[in-house]
This record gives structure tokens, sequence and C-alpha cells, in this order.
């Protein structure tokens, strides 16, 4: 099965805005997905949507849920895999469309179409140029630097959060701690 990802005309001029699907609570947000609307309407706005997400509400749910640092890494490690499966798909799209463009490109000068030709070669300067920022995106994604940090950086902090509300919330609560049956031994020196 061939997946493609919708590609809005690069010429149309949509507003910047990232939306995501917001549910009540208790239900899956890694059903629906992510929908991204960006001014340039090329395959790039999606990975910009997803290096956008907050993660900082499903961190701190997820701490509420099982506050144990192994479970944290785990759900770090599914959302960098996840977004690095799309830097994949979105590579794999724009390598496709260099070859169609390449192909177009040819077609188009053997016929004599200059016109034609030089808006091809546009946009082939526009893949391009979109390859190499993700290229640059995904390198800083990888180190967790910059802007590309957000989402992996928010999950972590609403999980801390999250930590932090259950050491607050049992503040309030007087808990004994188990100690050990010491017997006592008397002192031999004293006796002597």
């Amino acid at each position: 099965m061939i997946t493609t990802l919708p590609v809005m005309n690069p010429s149309m001029s949509v507003t910047e805005e990232a939306e995501t699907n917001q549910e009540a609570p208790g239900d899956s947000t890694d059903k629906k997905p992510l929908t991204v609307s960006y001014a340039t309407g090329w395959p790039i706005d999606v990975i910009y949507g997803y290096l956008h997400k907050n993660n900082e509400e499903k961190g701190f749910n997820d701490a509420m849920v099982k506050s144990d640092l192994t479970f944290r890494d785990m759900n770090m490690n599914i959302i960098r895999n996840k977004i690095l499966m799309v830097f994949r798909e979105i590579n794999l799209n724009y390598d496709v469309m260099k070859r169609d463009l390449e192909i177009r490109i040819e077609t188009c000068s053997a016929a004599g179409l200059l016109s034609t030709v030089s808006e091809l070669e546009k946009k082939m300067s526009t893949i391009k140029a979109h390859k190499a920022e993700l290229e640059k995106l995904e390198e800083d994604f990888r180190n967790n630097e910059k802007e590309a940090s957000i989402p992996l950086q928010s999950y972590e902090c609403g999980f801390l959060r999250g930590i932090a509300t259950i050491a607050l919330g049992n503040a309030g609560t007087t808990t004994t701690i188990p100690q050990m049956n010491i017997p006592e031994t008397t002192n031999l020196a004293a006796t002597a």
C-alpha cells in the first residue's frame, strides 16, 4: 500500500496555524491524525506541525498513570520514533516529487517549452531548499537541539510536573516510614 501525503498548491495562501485534535480526558490522542496548515502548503509543513506540538499535557497525564522513569523513557522513544518516521515519509515524498520534476523538465526541454521549464526549475529549487531544511531539522531533532526539541522537552516537562503534583499531593498526608526493629543493646562498658 502506497501512502501519499496531501500537498496543497504552493501558490495558495493559507494562514499559519497548527491544529491538533483535542479530545475529552480518557480518549486516546494517538488515534487521530495531526492536522496542519501553514503558508507554504508543501509537505515540510507536516514536520513543522509535529515539531511544534506541545506534549506537556500528555507527559503530565502519563505521570499520573505511572510515574516510573522507564515508562517516561519508553513514551519519549515512541514520540521520537514517530517523528523520525514522519521525517522519512516527508523525505521520500520530496524524492518522488524531485524525480517527477526532473522527468517533466527533460520532456519540456525536448519540446522547447522554455517558460514551462523555468517554472518547473523554480519548483525544483523549492524542493531542494526544503530537503536541506529537513536535513537540518532532522539533525537538530536527533540532537535534541533548538526548536526541534519541543516535542520531547515538553513531554519531559509535563511528566516532571506530574511527578511533582503527586509528591505535593502526598505531602499533605502523613505517612509513616517503616523502620527496622533493632533490639536495644546494653552498653558493655557501662556495666563493667
